[in-house]
């Protein structure tokens, strides 16, 4: 295994700090939200938590295709999220038996464990992205209308993925909160 940890480029850290809080808020509004159609009975606050939503979402897909674009031109930070091949792959087992121990992985861009775990989180936010921009162009009026029928099949897949998204998002905050109590230097990442 290499030593050799390299710090997130500045404009990473930007992108993480925009996209955690709007992956966040898109978790926690989708939880009361209700569509302007589904009015009947329900109060207005869970149909401007749709609107929110749906705004947010896109916001969050304009990071995201930055963060890919920041991605296809790093070879260490594609290396860091998708660590399958050299010493990030053998990072893997490394982290694994690191754990068994109760060591921590380092923080920074170097594959591992950890970046495995960051590319399988980015790629279910990328999924949910990809139907929800669908989603959001099949909704006439901005929610106001109810959608078409075809609409139901990028929804239950975008429901479908959010259950990981969800897991990833709780042991993301996890892991970070453990490593910021054993190491603070992982805090890092939120210093731009």
């Amino acid at each position: 295994m290499s030593v050799d940890v390299q710090e997130w480029p500045r404009s990473t850290r930007w992108i993480h700090m925009g996209f955690a809080l709007a992956v966040t808020l898109l978790l926690f509004s989708e939880l009361d939200m209700k569509a302007i159609w589904k009015k009947v009975g329900e109060l207005p606050f869970r149909h401007l938590l749709f609107h929110v939503h749906m705004w947010i979402g896109m916001f969050a897909t304009i990071i995201l295709i930055a963060f890919w674009m920041q991605v296809f031109s790093n070879k260490n930070l594609r290396s860091h999220l998708f660590p399958y091949s050299g010493w990030y792959l053998d990072n893997i087992c490394t982290d694994i038996k690191g754990l068994a121990d109760r060591k921590l992985p380092s923080s920074g861009m170097r594959g591992g464990l950890p970046g495995m775990v960051h590319g399988l989180g980015l790629t279910a936010v990328t999924g949910m992205a990809f139907l929800g921009v669908i989603m959001f162009f099949l909704i006439p009026n901005y929610g106001v209308s109810a959608p078409v029928d075809f609409y139901q099949v990028p929804k239950k897949m975008h429901d479908f993925l959010s259950s990981f998204v969800w897991l990833y998002w709780w042991g993301h905050v996890s892991m970070a909160t453990l490593h910021a109590i054993k190491s603070p230097s992982i805090m890092r990442i939120f210093r731009p």
